[in-house]
């Protein structure tokens, strides 16, 4: 795998900004789960431009570094360590979402993987828990951003 691109504070925040312009303007039932990869990815930027500001950082290397020298895990997926370094996570508490296949669950940093490839689910209402928790996170970045 290559090196993740150097992306600054400002360019998180646009990408924010406009993936959940794109999911508010998308049919939910044409395509739920592109509209909800589009959330996860506005929540996730959005997060990334909030903690580098709270931090002092402007690029994505140098919260990676922060990243790793302080075990945070909050320069990939993880958007529970991302509310967690943001103090909402008790607030917006992500859960796992079952699998159909037995045994199998999906946790917050994996959602991207979840709705980019379609796996089924148990109970289509987790699914929906889940996405009406990113939006409330989504428009408690708004009002920040």
């Amino acid at each position: 795998m290559g090196k993740q691109i150097n992306i600054t504070r400002r360019e998180f925040q646009v990408s924010c900004r406009n993936h959940y312009s794109m999911y508010k303007n998308t049919d939910a039932a044409a395509c739920p789960r592109t509209r909800r990869l589009l959330l996860f990815y506005s929540v996730e930027c959005g997060l990334k431009s909030l903690i580098m500001k709270e931090i002092g950082k402007n690029t994505y290397e140098e919260l990676k570094k922060y990243s790793e020298e302080n075990q945070k895990h909050i320069h990939g997926h993880d958007l529970k360590a991302m509310t967690r370094e943001m103090g909402i996570e008790h607030k917006y508490p992500l859960k796992r979402i079952r699998l159909a296949k037995e045994g199998q669950d999906v946790a917050s940093d994996r959602y991207n993987e979840l709705w980019r490839y379609g796996a089924p689910v148990m109970d289509e209402d987790e699914e929906k828990r889940a996405e009406k928790t990113l939006l409330g996170i989504a428009e408690w970045i708004e009002q920040r951003l």
